[in-house]
């Protein structure tokens, strides 16, 4: 529970250190100015003390925090404004069933309409004003997606290279291709290991009587990465084709057998090719972004009070 509130105060960086937030002259004084939509020092301040109420009374002081938190909100108007803009020129919008259907889904996961209104008022923000981030949030991913659509594919060359000079991102360590069954208690566990020395095919046994997720396919739980899952730790000791004893694990018990097993290596370029498209994809996405923020911050007038920023200064009052 949030138990503190953030008062702010407005100081110009005067000698004096008399200053009153209440005055009007400093209250209404635009700190950022996008095509003439306006953030004024009180909204600055009310968006600086919502963004501060998880913090502690003392990292709300501290002014590595306090200036990176301004730039953020000082950023992230000017993102907004400009994306409405160009939202607006494009014809590009947030249909209300889309934003309904996104309400609903965030919604679904509080147990009931009670437990969500608390969790908004616990972050000092009403429904609507809630509602209009969540809407502002969604039109921004769209603008970013229909700029992303311009973004060229990697050429095969591109793709080449780039695996190339990153082949040790794509090592893996040594795994085993193991099958098991897995039961609840050391009993079950116990007859499965005898009907398994009377013959009986492991394959056949996890279908029937196995708990873990992999059952249906008959216990094959695929490749295992070595150091990775403690359970299955002595695979890399054993022989294909070899059978463990019964494990004990927090899920129950286990046995499983070595189907195969590989040696560190190298993956394939063919393997991690729809991979490296998709980081290559993305970092283009990202630099047509940039560039086409920076872009609409040229085209635009934007005026930004640095100074008075600055100036803003956090009391702190525990309630």
């Amino acid at each position: 529970m949030r138990n503190k509130h953030f008062a702010l105060i407005l100081c110009l960086l005067l000698a004096t250190s008399a200053c009153e937030y209440s005055q009007p002259s400093l209250a209404q004084k635009v700190v950022l100015d996008v095509n003439g939509r306006q953030m004024t020092a009180q909204m600055f301040s009310q968006e600086l003390a919502y963004r501060l109420s998880g913090q502690d009374a003392l990292s709300a002081k501290d002014p590595k925090l306090l200036k990176m938190i301004k730039e953020k909100i000082s950023e992230e108007f000017i993102t907004q404004v400009l994306t409405e803009d160009w939202a607006k020129e494009n014809e590009v919008l947030v249909k209300a069933e889309e934003l309904e259907q996104q309400i609903r889904s965030i919604q679904s996961n509080y147990p009931d309409d009670l437990a969500f209104q608390a969790a908004l008022a616990e972050q000092g923000l009403s429904f609507k004003a809630w509602k209009d981030r969540l809407q502002a949030t969604m039109l921004q991913k769209q603008v970013a997606q229909k700029i992303a659509r311009k973004a060229a594919s990697p050429t095969e060359q591109e793709l080449q290279a780039y695996y190339n000079e990153n082949r040790t991102r794509f090592s893996v360590g040594e795994t085993a291709q193991l099958r098991q069954v897995q039961v609840a208690t050391e009993t079950d566990a116990k007859t499965i290991e005898e009907a398994l020395r009377r013959g009986k095919k492991m394959t056949d046994l996890a279908k029937k009587y196995s708990i873990s997720p992999e059952a249906s396919q008959g216990g094959n739980v695929g490749w295992v990465e070595k150091g990775l899952t403690e359970v299955f730790e002595s695979a890399f000791q054993m022989k294909t084709g070899q059978r463990s004893r019964i494990f004990k694990s927090p899920y129950g018990y286990h046995i499983f057998e070595v189907l195969g097993r590989k040696p560190a290596r190298i993956r394939a370029y063919s393997e991690v090719k729809p991979q490296i498209k998709s980081i290559l994809m993305e970092k283009r996405e990202q630099s047509l972004y940039l560039a086409w923020l920076e872009t609409q911050v040229r085209k635009s007038r934007v005026f930004k009070d640095q100074v008075f920023i600055e100036a803003i200064k956090v009391e702190t009052k525990i309630q």
